[in-house]
């Protein structure tokens, strides 16, 4: 039953931990959204490169958890057919029970065939494993049926879907390459806000299962990673935007090949140092008309205490409490603004007034919205997860959004955050009741 949770439970992380990617390189380093193409060595291999990282109540049934996990960030309509899972990537979910930062039960998730014929195996789970059938990426007008395996009160599915994630990436990186005082949303007049990821499409593994299975449903506390291994580790993930907004790009790898039981030795003065240069950047020019940092949205927190909450890299779910960003992340929920506030100890005059996914999400599992398709403009239903849905059709880009490099408009600060830094920052928060009392069970 643990080995169960804990499997379900990886996954999620792992789309959580994309969440916490953080954009932090000069010019010439893409900035990633969430964990999206957060470092040079899971650029490389998008199949390993985790986006996201989900764990929430079923909107279905509230005594199951929902784990999703994203890889192959930003797939154009038009690249469906060349995003898919790797038969040489391994993708694990690993499960902490006693706060010692060693996994204590490891789920993996391998994939086998190709095309319309490649399938997924699940081992480490209660029942044995289990073999499913990959809802295979394609180009028709109407995108395929999602292909759903039931085993044993287990739900599963691993195929294409809309990118959930939400977030106005090219003001966001304008206003970091040159702070200015915005004037809507993170953009300057005339820019308007927009979602960069509206339109692009992600390859998620989704698992579904009782809570019970792991944990007390009422009571029960649990902590998580994700990794994703071919011959050696190449990403993890648990807090959004960490790796991507607070590691220096010269220990992007690095920090994607560690583990949690090292993390506050290696890099938690970094992290610090980091969020410091980010603050003293931004408060050079909003002290002044916007006002100076009035605590964000959980009080007052030093640079330090941000390193300590995000340090080690570790999703935790407190079941006593809402599952919902920090606790657990819901796929409606607004991580950028959150993490912005957080890392930058702001709540007034940050936001990059992207509120909800361009697509509504499905009341039903697998949850995440169909898959944008290159010959169709999808018409957008009313949200049933409470995602505000933005616009009433989901236009099709012509080409990826293009994530690397400075905008160009100013001078770089140098500024270590990247577009989902502040979502990652955010997540890996997980309250400070939470973070005080996993210092003191280390």
């Amino acid at each position: 039953m643990r080995k169960f949770v804990l499997s379900g439970f990886a996954s999620l992380c792992v789309l959580v931990a994309a969440v916490v990617l953080l954009a932090t390189g000069g010019p010439g380093r893409p900035s990633s959204g969430a964990d999206h193409r957060d470092a040079p060595g899971a650029e490389a291999n998008k199949p390993a490169d985790i986006t996201d990282v989900y764990a929430f109540r079923s909107p279905a049934n509230s005594a199951n958890l929902v784990l999703g996990l994203g890889v192959n960030g930003l797939t154009a309509p038009a690249d469906n057919l060349s995003a898919n899972f790797s038969n040489a990537v391994t993708y694990m979910i690993h499960v902490d029970l006693n706060s010692d930062l060693v996994d204590d039960a490891t789920v993996n998730i391998n994939f086998a065939g190709s095309g319309a014929t490649q399938t997924y195996t699940i081992t480490g789970l209660p029942g044995g494993a289990i073999t499913g059938d990959v809802t295979p990426p394609s180009v028709d007008p109407t995108a395929p049926a999602p292909k759903i395996k039931d085993q044993g009160g287990i739900k599963s599915f691993a195929g294409q879907r809309d990118d959930a994630f939400f977030f106005d990436l090219t003001c966001f990186k304008k206003f970091k390459a040159a702070p200015y005082v915005p004037t809507s949303g993170l953009c300057k007049s005339p820019d308007q806000p927009s979602d960069t990821f509206k339109g692009t499409n992600v390859s998620y593994i989704v698992i579904e299962f009782p809570i019970s299975a792991i944990a007390d449903p009422n009571t029960g506390v649990i902590q998580a990673w994700a990794s994703t291994s071919q011959g050696a580790q190449v990403d993890r993930m648990a807090i959004p935007a960490l790796n991507t907004a607070l590691i220096p790009t010269a220990q992007k790898d690095a920090f994607n090949a560690g583990a949690p039981a090292t993390d506050a030795a290696t890099f938690q003065s970094t992290v610090q140092t980091e969020d410091q240069n980010l603050r003293t950047a931004v408060n050079a020019v909003l002290d002044g008309p916007v006002g100076p940092e009035d605590g964000g949205p959980f009080g007052q927190k030093t640079p330090a205490e941000v390193a300590d909450i995000v340090q080690p890299d570790i999703v935790r779910i407190d079941f006593s409490q809402p599952v919902q960003f920090t606790n657990g992340r819901q796929l409606t929920d607004d991580v950028i603004d959150t993490a912005l506030k957080l890392v930058l100890n702001r709540t007034a005059g940050i936001t990059d007034a992207i509120s909800g996914n361009d697509v509504a999400f499905l009341s039903t599992f697998p949850y995440f919205a169909p898959p944008h398709q290159p010959a169709a403009v999808q018409a957008t239903a009313t949200p049933t997860t409470g995602a505000t849905a933005a616009p009433t059709t989901a236009p099709q880009p012509a080409a990826v959004p293009e994530t690397g490099g400075e905008p160009g408009d100013g001078a770089d600060l140098g500024w270590p955050i990247g577009g989902t830094l502040i979502a990652g920052a955010l997540l890996t928060v997980a309250g400070a009741v939470m973070v005080i009392r996993r210092r003191l069970t280390r």
